[in-house]
């Protein structure tokens, strides 16, 4: 739920402040009727272009034309214009709010007919992203009235290369993306740095904050005695006083907000749920075999083989039903998303890498973000697996664990992980010592790789599997 309060912080923070200190050349009135104008133009610009399939070419063009507006936002208020300053507010306030859609398409509020808790709750964190956006730059407009222009100055310009850095940053990858730019090894990794950075950007806009807090605590007036001034004049410089003391709380407030639901995400929200950690599990007579009552606390029970060659198998078994014995024995990967594995939560299986909730009555047959099936038998009292089944699902995942093999050209053994030379055929990896016994091997595999056995990649699809026509599904 955090992340859509993530998004708007990280969409709409720097330009808030950057239009706070700017306080002096931008009536409220016209900011808001910008931010109006350039928010309904964006949602219809956006609702266009993903009808038509253009959101990458509104993206592009939406960041560059931002990140020129910045740069010369200057000398165009220098104008004093009342009607230029709303179109540039309008254009702006356009341009980022593109840049919130794009980076929130992903996470839709409402996609549903019905609404739920979970919806009504993270557009709460929307809602709070701005207002508390809202509250910040009326108190920084108040601050920046109040700070001299050798001191606001700086900031803008500061706040003007970060904002342009960013987006000028997303704007080039796109074009990497498209072929208009080429992907020179320099140039991608700068754009890959300032990317990375940038999701950092809030915190240092909170910086910013907190110094332009200290500079408008410094310009303080110290207060005087009444007797010295008079009482109208002391009652003026203690109002001054308190109301600079009062927006520096509730800058101080809002920071805390922001910075704390922030790193909560950062920290807590954002990071992948951790697999259990699987047994490790050797074969009896080339067979796994799983005692059903393991299963009785209808826990998701994680496994793993460690082929010869060092290659990580992971599967798992679990009771599909909290009231009656249905037991199910799947590979801990999915066809579309990978082997970053699954958790299960109450009664639902959840995809760590695409969030999917699967209903695990579902789980045991093909298709979608299911896990892999495979068959096995099932006599009551054992889940029963082959071996050549499970080495089979071996191209799925990517773990490799250290592990001594054997060179199948001179029979040395030699670890894996430090073979110099490896060489996969018929499913299985093999290592060799030297670039000569690798070489020999390739003249003719079949000669050394006796155990030869076909193992399936996750491209051939549910295709694969069908080779067995027991995969259970009770």
């Amino acid at each position: 739920m955090s992340i859509y309060f993530f998004h708007t912080i990280q969409a709409y923070f720097g330009i808030i402040v950057y239009f706070a200190l700017w306080n002096k050349h931008i009536p409220i009135k016209d900011f808001f009727i910008g931010v109006v104008i350039g928010g309904i133009c964006a949602f219809a610009s956006f609702k266009v272009a993903n009808d038509f399939l253009v959101i990458n070419e509104l993206k592009v063009t939406s960041y560059f034309f931002a990140s020129f507006l910045l740069i010369f936002l200057a000398f165009l208020f220098a104008l004093h214009v009342r009607i230029f300053k709303i179109i540039i507010i309008s254009s702006l306030i356009f341009c980022f709010n593109i840049y919130y859609r794009v980076i929130s398409y992903d996470f839709q509020l409402f996609n549903g007919e019905l609404l739920d808790t979970l919806s009504i709750i993270s557009f709460g964190f929307v809602i709070l992203g701005f207002g508390l956006m809202a509250f910040l730059y009326l108190l920084l407009r108040d601050m920046a009235s109040k700070i001299s222009n050798k001191i606001i100055v700086p900031f803008i310009i500061a706040m003007t290369v970060l904002l342009v850095l960013r987006l000028l940053a997303d704007g080039a990858l796109e074009l990497m993306r498209f072929g208009v730019l080429e992907t020179h090894a320099v140039f991608l990794s700068i754009v890959a740095k300032l990317i990375y950075y940038g999701s950092f950007l809030p915190y240092i806009y909170s910086f910013f904050v907190l110094c332009l807090v200290g500079f408008y605590l410094s310009a303080l007036p110290k207060l005087p005695e009444k007797s010295i001034v008079g009482n109208i004049a002391f009652r003026k410089i203690k109002a001054l006083v308190q109301n600079t003391f009062s927006v520096s709380k509730f800058t101080f407030a809002v920071l805390i907000a922001i910075n704390g639901i922030s790193l909560y995400y950062d920290f807590y929200a954002s990071k992948p749920p951790k697999l259990s950690e699987a047994e490790i599990i050797e074969p009896i007579n080339n067979e796994f075999k799983i005692p059903v009552k393991l299963l009785e606390d209808n826990k998701l029970h994680r496994f793993a083989y460690i082929t010869d060659a060092g290659n990580k198998i992971r599967f798992f078994a679990l009771n599909r039903f909290p009231d009656k014995l249905s037991p199910v024995a799947v590979f801990d990967a999915c066809m579309i998303c990978g082997d970053m594995g699954y958790i299960k939560n109450g009664d639902e299986l959840i995809c760590i890498s695409c969030n999917v909730r699967i209903f695990l009555p579902s789980v045991g047959k093909e298709g979608g973000c299911n896990p892999i099936p495979f068959p096995y038998e099932f006599d009551g009292e054992y889940i029963t697996i082959k071996l050549e089944t499970i080495e089979k699902g071996v191209n799925y995942f990517n773990e490799i664990v250290e592990k001594e093999v054997t060179d199948p050209i001179n029979g040395k053994k030699i670890i894996n992980l430090k073979a110099p030379f490896s060489y996969m055929y018929g499913g299985k990896t093999y290592f060799f010592e030297t670039e000569e016994n690798y070489r020999e091997f390739m003249k003719d595999p079949k000669q050394y790789a006796t155990d030869f056995k076909q193992a399936y990649w996750r491209t051939q699809g549910f295709v694969a599997l069908k080779e067995s026509e027991n995969i259970c599904n009770d």
